[in-house]
């Protein structure tokens, strides 16, 4: 999702630059189109073979970032210390790894 928002930054920031006209990337091209799609003003059918393979590179680079580890770096650590203890640490040895862990 951070690259997705990444290409919206920088095509916000094309968009706003020194007001020469520019070529439109197919990463940009991709987005509005989405955008276009999601808000009905577009439909699939509208869209050029090129543009839907834009599209579909879009679309899987968004599923790619939803199935990312979303764990912060301390609970991967917690996962990985509990998992070492056999997955059912007791209270004390719950209380070092969070002590082991708390500074990530």
């Amino acid at each position: 999702m951070k690259r997705i928002w990444r290409m919206a930054a920088v095509a916000a920031a094309l968009a706003l630059g020194a007001g020469a006209a520019q070529a439109e990337t197919p990463a940009e091209r991709a987005w509005r189109n989405y955008e276009l799609l999601h808000s009905g003003a577009k439909k699939p059918s509208d869209l050029s073979d090129v543009e839907r393979r834009e599209l579909a590179a879009l679309l899987e680079m968004m599923r790619e970032d939803q199935s990312a580890d979303r764990r912060t770096p301390r609970q991967r650590c917690i996962d990985e210390e509990v998992e070492r203890e056999g997955g059912n640490p007791s209270d004390l040895a719950m209380r070092v790894i969070d002590l082991k862990c708390s500074q990530r």
